[in-house]
């Protein structure tokens, strides 16, 4: 693991100062000064990279008053090469410029939230130990910290469809169905972000190796697991699901990164391959006999265990409104339609699956 960074007081003295003098004011010797307290060898070469406005966007980036570890004002087209330079800071860099970032964003409350949803203990501090960018689109930070009693806890921190993915959250809970704890803030600077834990299992559609005998001892479960993930979804259009299934070790399926949801119109494009189809196909890819009966037999699982958990939503109807009605004004940002008209749609998807029976 990283080792810790820089002297984080020393280093957040050096941008306070830093941060009192007005953008058009910074001068290039203080911005290397503090590049070289984080461990950067040679800072002048660091800011002459050749990036569009790259001494604002390092700002950004040592901004302690924005979460973001990769500056949001970047033209796309150069996203990979500012990642790719945040990569080549040290580890330790990193973790200190992530660190400096907790106080005043919110982001050590919400940090602390999350620990208590994950563990059930109400830790007081942690230490950030681990800082990464990754390439994807709903998780753009990984970061682990490492709480008093010495666990480590590995999470993402997302800016990309946070609402979608906060809604659906409380849902599976509510009808009986395992979900990962997320916490959603929204910082004193106006900045939506989600932080979510690392999901520890097999994610079903995307793992390599995944053998024919893994899929005939475990398929069972899997296919029963997202019928019921699929039920949910289904009710709340929840659009993207293909490679969105991770099998736990505690033998149940959750869905992650939900981050498209209420797409309940018959025309509304959705990412989507029923397990059913995709397990046998994976299984048996030369063996169209062999393919087909598991295909039978797994859509047969799929289909009982699905209606079973039709049911179970039919029923949990009434607390399945109050929640979304408790989540109106986000409901109503995130789709941009009265609260009113999305929740009549859920409401039609769940009894009008019922009348399809």
């Amino acid at each position: 693991m990283p080792s810790a960074g820089p002297d984080l007081r020393k280093y957040e003295r050096l941008l306070n100062r830093y941060f009192r003098v007005p953008p058009s004011e910074r001068s290039a010797g203080e911005r290397e000064r503090i590049l070289k307290f984080l461990g950067i060898g040679n800072p002048r070469e660091f800011l002459g990279m050749h990036i569009p406005l790259w001494e604002a966007r390092v700002d950004e980036l040592l901004d302690p008053a924005s979460t973001d570890m990769l500056p949001a004002s970047l033209p796309h087209s150069y996203v990979n090469w500012v990642r790719g330079a945040i990569r080549t800071m040290p580890d330790g860099a990193r973790v200190t410029i992530f660190s400096s970032k907790l106080k005043a964003t919110g982001l050590k409350k919400a940090v602390l939230s999350l620990l208590r949803a994950q563990t059930g203990q109400a830790y007081r501090d942690f230490e950030v130990v681990d800082v990464q960018l990754v390439q994807k689109i709903h998780k753009d930070t990984f970061f682990a910290v490492r709480t008093p009693d010495g666990r480590e806890h590995p999470s993402y921190l997302s800016h990309f469809g946070c609402q979608g993915e906060y809604i659906y959250s409380g849902l599976p809970g509510l009808v009986g169905l395992p979900a990962i704890p997320v916490v959603y803030l929204v910082t004193p600077q106006g900045e939506e972000v989600l932080l979510k834990p690392r999901m520890e299992g097999t994610n079903i559609y995307l793992d390599e190796g995944i053998s024919v005998a893994r899929i005939l001892r475990d398929g069972a479960w899997w296919v029963e697991g997202a019928a019921r993930q699929d039920a949910l979804g289904d009710c709340v259009g929840a659009a993207l699901r293909y490679g969105h299934y991770v099998a736990t070790r505690q033998k149940e399926v959750v869905m992650v990164d939900n981050i498209e949801l209420f797409h309940l119109d018959e025309g509304d494009v959705r990412i989507f391959e029923p397990i059913h189809e995709f397990l046998p196909r994976k299984a048996f890819p030369g063996d169209a006999g062999k393919r087909e009966r598991l295909r039978r037999k797994m859509r047969g699982d799929y289909e009982r265990a699905y209606e079973g958990q039709m049911e179970t939503i039919r029923g949990k109807w009434p607390e399945v409104e109050r929640y979304l009605a408790g989540m109106h004004r986000i409901v109503r940002k995130y789709t941009g339609e009265p609260f009113e008209a999305v929740a009549g749609r859920v409401r039609a998807r769940i009894f009008g699956k019922a009348r399809e029976g």
